[in-house]
């Protein structure tokens, strides 16, 4: 009993001090560094208000009704990861990060979703004066699907801007003309570099150095910290030897882990911006955001690629979530047999009778759907035997992918 008291002034330190902490910072980072999870059903809500999904070629896509172009609209920067698409659409979190983009036979642009998050999904080529891109279908191991033939001989799918205008935002109206495009295209050669931390890291895209003067508002390139500053202001460390404690630290030697290091590797180092992840697509970024972190909203969804297709379908067709009792009726595993009956057939899956009262087949993210929306461009050519489903009230058109004011 006499140690009640003791007891408790420990606790009330302990949350006091855990308190202490989190206002400084020590938990803040947490919910930031690793990516969270989702349901495909979040991106079918947060998409759904710009544009229309249907089936074209057995596949289900995504239309916008603005049928801009893909990465038109938004900048390039650079980050762990390399190049980094920063895109201005309310849907660029997922339609420039997840799956591909094609062109149909009608001109317009539609994005098939993936699983798996990427810094960007385009294919890069370059000129002695223009930079190009062009989305496309990959594999597992990051090749593209497509054959040359028709990835080359399109130029009005391809979009080329200036050294200049690559480094700064890029908007529609200052993409190079179709027959420009076409001229730089027949130049082009592919456009990788070679980036060197520890190790040689092959990235496609040209290399970060060869643009930092042109950016003019500093954009492409994340700001110095205090501490790189005071790093720039101390005197460079004397080279260490090829010892045993060099190659494991990592530190300036011709074999790091048992790598070799080209001598003739380009050098040159950027400062580039650091990915945080955010926990959904309306938290904001922390208050203590560092000046070179940027924030996104990249989850890892619950769902492979099959599993993805089944959720869109899932989405427009509520009375396919049947329950089982639903669809064997009296044949369902416990339902008592009438002595007699003859077996039912297998029963239709319920609808709710009407459409005042609370839907058990929507999702809960969903929200009322509008009946004047306009329909896909696609619906003409779409193997779906549903309805074309019609954009969703609501818009979450947060810039989750702006980085923190410096």
């Amino acid at each position: 009993m006499s140690f009640r008291p003791f007891h408790l002034a420990l606790v009330c330190i302990g949350l006091i001090a855990m308190g202490a902490l989190s206002r400084a910072g020590m938990t803040a980072d947490t919910p930031y560094t690793t990516r969270g999870q989702a349901d495909f059903d979040t991106a079918l809500q947060l998409l759904n208000p710009y544009g229309a999904w249907s089936k074209i070629d057995g596949k289900w896509a995504f239309t916008p009704r603005d049928h801009q172009a893909p990465y038109t609209d938004g900048r390039w920067i650079y980050t762990e990861y390399g190049w980094y698409w920063k895109g201005r659409l309310p849907h660029s979190w997922a339609t420039e990060h997840y799956g591909y983009w094609k062109r149909g036979a009608d001109k317009v642009w539609s994005w098939y979703p993936g699983p798996d998050w990427l810094p960007q999904i385009v294919e890069i080529r370059a000129t002695s004066k223009y930079i190009g891109w062009r989305s496309g279908e990959v594999d597992a191991d990051g090749s593209f699907v497509e054959p040359p033939l028709d990835r080359y001989t399109k130029p009005d799918e391809w979009t080329f801007v200036t050294l200049a205008q690559f480094a700064n935002p890029i908007t529609p109206a200052i993409v190079a003309s179709p027959d420009v495009a076409k001229l730089q295209l027949e130049d082009s050669t592919d456009c990788r570099h070679t980036y060197l931390t520890y190790r040689e890291i092959d990235r496609p895209g040209p290399h970060p150095a060869d643009f930092a003067d042109l950016s003019k508002d500093g954009g492409m390139l994340a700001p110095l910290t205090l501490r790189d500053e005071s790093a720039q202001a101390s005197p460079a460390p004397t080279p260490a030897t090829n010892t045993d404690a060099a190659i494991a630290n990592g530190t300036n030697a011709p074999t790091l882990l048992g790598t070799q290091v080209d001598p003739a590797a380009d050098p040159r180092k950027v400062k580039y911006w650091i990915t945080m992840s955010l926990p959904t697509f309306w938290t904001p970024p922390p208050p203590d955001a560092k000046p070179d972190q940027i924030y996104l909203y990249r989850p890892d969804f619950y769902q492979d690629q099959d599993g993805i297709a089944r959720r869109i379908t899932l989405w427009f067709n509520p009375q396919a979530r049947g329950t089982l009792k639903d669809l064997l009726g009296d044949s369902a595993p416990g339902t008592p047999a009438t002595k007699g009956a003859t077996p039912a057939s297998p029963a239709v899956p319920a609808v709710p009778a009407s459409d005042d009262g609370p839907n058990p087949f929507r999702s809960p993210l969903n929200e009322p759907v509008h009946s004047d929306a306009p329909p896909s461009p696609h619906s003409s050519s779409t193997s779906s035997k549903n309805p074309v489903p019609t954009g969703l009230s609501g818009d979450a058109s947060a810039d989750t992918n702006a980085a923190p004011a410096k």
